[in-house]
């Protein structure tokens, strides 16, 4: 793996510059956490609260930069001139935040660590709107939102969208329907074998209920928690494998649903699929070396940025200006779809990667923003 310090330094001397990165050490409450705001030029950077035990302040801000970056590529490419929201005037750039740590199960402090939190939001004035992310909850939200405006993710009966994860799953399962269709002529589930790293998790589960129905056949491994990963196993009727067997596992799809960079120099030779098309962020450790390497090997790489969106579109969707509905919502995450088709396409036709491709069309929208302006 590369060295996280060197890294560190690759990515601020890179030419993607962040607009503003804020660093919060509260004393009070022991809270530490950080905001990037990637780039602000569609709208202001939204973004989910990553809540996990880094190991290091380094590793945390990598992973929130990385995060932040792929946002404005996600959001730029979301929300399309074919989309509801484009319609309505509704437009975002990329941010993330991160708070570095082991979520506290102790209710009164983990409120008080978030309204401590909450008002590093506030102080930045609406340029940056979270959500729920790994680590937190629509209930964290709730208690944000006693302090911030500047906060989506709300349960239905307060105005929101609720839990993105049912969102995010179905925008994956059309991607994926996507990718079948490009390498498989056809689109259907059916007979098909996905496996599923991280089939315990809040996407993951629902992804596999959802394939499981379509008629997949399903592998899955899951995390720390091996008996949620049994149980959701049982049920879908997946062959459950230990975690580091997964890569290994003859597939169609391989699905990863985990953390970021799972995607790497270890574990791209290991791999026995067509395509790789996941929910988690940052699946590539070194995107376009490891975009090339999987190719290379003849696997189609549906870029996160494109496939796991639906999440955040959903959660956009709260800002629409007419409130939230989930009919208009789904019908944005469906679009997933038509824009996987775009992405393929282009890439066989010009014979460069998907991913460059993806890059390339969230990066002309954004310049054609600034033209605009």
């Amino acid at each position: 793996m590369t060295d996280f310090g060197k890294t560190l330094v690759e990515y601020l001397e890179s030419r993607q510059a962040f607009e503003r990165m804020v660093i919060l050490n509260d004393e009070r409450t022991g809270l530490e956490a950080s905001v990037v705001i990637h780039d602000t030029t569609l709208g202001p950077a939204l973004g989910g609260t990553r809540w996990y035990p880094f190991a290091t302040r380094t590793e945390a801000l990598i992973d929130n930069q990385r995060l932040a970056r792929d946002m404005t590529y996600k959001l730029a490419l979301a929300v399309g001139e074919d989309t509801e929201l484009a319609q309505a005037a509704v437009s975002f750039g990329g941010g993330k935040a991160v708070i570095r740590g082991q979520p506290t199960q102790d209710k009164d402090k983990r409120k008080e660590q978030l309204r401590a939190y909450a008002a590093l939001i506030n102080g930045l004035a609406g340029r940056f709107v979270t959500s729920v992310d790994v680590g937190t909850s629509v209930e964290d939200m709730i208690t944000m939102k006693e302090v911030t405006k500047w906060v989506a993710g709300l349960p239905k009966e307060m105005g929101g969208s609720g839990d993105p994860s049912p969102a995010t799953a179905h925008g994956i399962a059309w991607g994926m329907r996507a990718c079948l269709e490009a390498v498989f002529d056809t689109d259907s589930f059916r007979g098909k074998t996905v496996a599923i790293q991280g089939i315990a998790g809040k996407v993951g589960s629902i992804l596999a209920r959802d394939l499981a129905r379509q008629g997949a056949i399903l592998i899955g491994s899951g995390g720390l928690n091996q008996s949620a990963a049994q149980k959701i196993a049982a049920e879908v009727g997946a062959k459950l494998v230990p975690p580091d067997e997964i890569y290994e596992q003859q597939c169609d799809v391989f699905a990863a649903c985990a953390l970021g960079g799972t995607l790497n120099d270890d574990t791209i030779p290991k791999l026995r699929c067509r395509i790789t098309a996941g929910g988690a962020n940052n699946q590539l450790w070194e995107p376009t070396r490891h975009a090339a390497m999987l190719q290379d090997r003849g696997i189609l790489h549906a870029p996160a940025f494109w496939i796991n969106a639906g999440g955040v579109i959903n959660v956009a969707h709260e800002l629409h200006p007419d409130g939230y509905s989930q009919e208009r919502a789904f019908a944005d995450v469906k679009r997933i779809y038509d824009r996987g088709r775009t992405i393929i396409d282009i890439s066989r036709k010009e014979k460069v990667l998907p991913y460059a491709v993806a890059i390339r069309l969230a990066e002309d929208r954004i310049r054609k923003a600034r033209r605009a302006a």
